[in-house]
């Protein structure tokens, strides 16, 4: 099928649509022809990403979520990030697996990506994929990252909420607070209360909040959950309800989707002006010249990129 069928469909809400041209996108099969033709038609999605260590329970609230939603008539797009080898190449999609009883549902759109060895806890379409599902009309598009630690803040640039999920008696909870976590959380989620160590966890997050420099008219809450008992999920919905009334009542929603294109313009720059310098480069094999030069000491890294930039500058100046 023809991007412009597929784009057409897409209008249309046909999910194999979506499906297929976030494949593309995946691939970097026609994916400008792809964005630009379908960009003007995103709707209002509202973004949440879902982080956390790896076994914190990101899917289970995930897919408690998905149910509350589903009962307010919403429609939810999902995209389940999971780690890629480096060796292979391959991914094992578990949390596709995870959601399956959702399948059959057409108010809900799964789909799994595999980091292909990009850093910050997403998948490098990340973005693209946001707009297939904004495009398809998804009132709620939940963003679950890959569960890789102390890297998880890339999604503090594409999320409107951002949900950080730790559970009792983990070393991974500790070094997370470390890396930061006032900064990443606008909701944070301690996951596993029947466990011990629950309260030592919501003390320890609530010291955090006293100590913050950050001081603003919001202080993240902290929603206690037994996600697989269905406890506390309520709660964790109207909070977010509630963070979303806050960003739009206070006019911060409009400036983080401003902001949210800005790293997109951004990101696509970085992409373009790396793969043409690459592809120059490696075409006369300029870039083994350069390598070999640094290895015997004649240069350095730093003189041979900023060689490089003023090259590019000073072609696009002549043309």
């Amino acid at each position: 099928m023809r991007i412009e069928e597929l784009t057409e469909k897409l209008l249309q809400g046909d999910f194999y649509a979506a499906a297929k041209l976030i494949t593309f996108l995946e691939n970097n099969n026609h994916s400008e022809q792809i964005i630009k033709s379908i960009y003007p038609y995103r709707k209002k999605s509202y973004l949440l990403g879902i982080t956390g260590a790896p076994g914190v329970g990101k899917s289970t609230i995930t897919d408690k979520l998905i149910d509350r939603f589903r009962s307010q008539n919403k429609t939810v797009g999902v995209i389940a990030i999971d780690p890629t080898s480096p060796f292979s190449g391959g991914a094992i999609l578990g949390d596709r697996i995870r959601l399956q009883r959702h399948s059959t549902d057409n108010g809900i759109f799964i789909r799994s990506m595999g980091t292909r060895g990009h850093l910050g806890g997403l998948a490098p379409t990340t973005n693209n994929a946001i707009t297939v599902l904004s495009v398809l009309g998804c009132d709620y598009i939940v963003i679950e990252t890959v569960g890789v630690g102390q890297s998880e803040v890339e999604i503090v640039k594409y999320a409107d909420t951002v949900v950080l999920v730790l559970t009792p008696g983990s070393g991974d909870s500790i070094q997370i607070m470390k890396a930061g976590i006032m900064e990443i959380g606008d909701i944070f989620v301690v996951n596993k209360c029947d466990r011990q160590g629950c309260k030592r966890i919501v003390t320890g997050l609530e010291i955090l909040q006293q100590l913050s420099e950050k001081k603003t008219n919001y202080v993240p809450p902290i929603v206690e959950t037994i996600a697989k008992d269905n406890k506390g999920i309520d709660e964790l919905y109207c909070t977010i309800e509630n963070h979303k009334k806050f960003l739009y009542d206070n006019h911060i929603h409009t400036r983080k989707q401003k902001e949210r294109i800005e790293n997109e313009i951004i990101s696509i720059i970085q992409e373009i002006l790396l793969s043409n310098t690459k592809e120059k480069l490696q075409s006369n094999n300029e870039l083994l010249k350069m390598v070999e030069s640094v290895y015997k000491k004649d240069t350095d890294p730093y003189s041979i990129a900023n060689e490089i930039i003023n090259n590019n500058l000073a072609i696009n100046k002549r043309n």
